[in-house]
């Protein structure tokens, strides 16, 4: 089991945890995570955007698309997005992704918000540890090209 910080926009953290936001998507390029590197079992920590983390998941299931063709993101988008809540500017910036990651979550966790120390722009972390209130975050993987 591995863990991962997600970083998510306040709306998106208030509708996991309220279970309207079911699956998790991330589009991207290949070899950026989350893309390869999320196995059901892992726990996701959700960060606010500037802010604490106030969540925690579990992976129930992933689905990796790749490569990602403009028809194939036209069917996610209409399959999933009632589970994923992406406006459409998610969806019109996604068209330069090569790849997409899925991730159902289950046991959705609210937590008693704390704060981490991020400092770089990375919207997903791959952690080596679980994130500590007030430590530094310690990264697993670093992005590749």
């Amino acid at each position: 089991m591995q863990h991962h910080l997600a970083i998510v926009h306040r709306v998106y953290l208030d509708k996991i945890v309220c279970g309207q936001k079911e699956i998790e998507c991330r589009l991207g390029r290949i070899g950026y995570p989350p893309h390869g590197f999320v196995c059901c079992g892992d726990l996701i920590w959700f960060k606010e955007s500037s802010g604490p983390i106030g969540a925690v998941a579990s992976v129930r299931s992933v689905r990796y698309v790749e490569p990602l063709t403009r028809d194939l993101l036209v069917w996610i988008r209409g399959e999933f997005n009632d589970r994923i809540c992406a406006p459409a500017s998610f969806w019109e910036s996604g068209e330069r992704a090569t790849v997409a990651t899925l991730i159902w979550l289950e046991h959705v966790c609210p937590l008693r918000p704390f704060d981490v120390a991020k400092r770089d722009r990375r919207a997903w972390v791959v952690l080596a540890e679980p994130p500590i209130p007030g430590r530094p975050i310690v990264s697993r993987v670093s992005q590749v090209a």
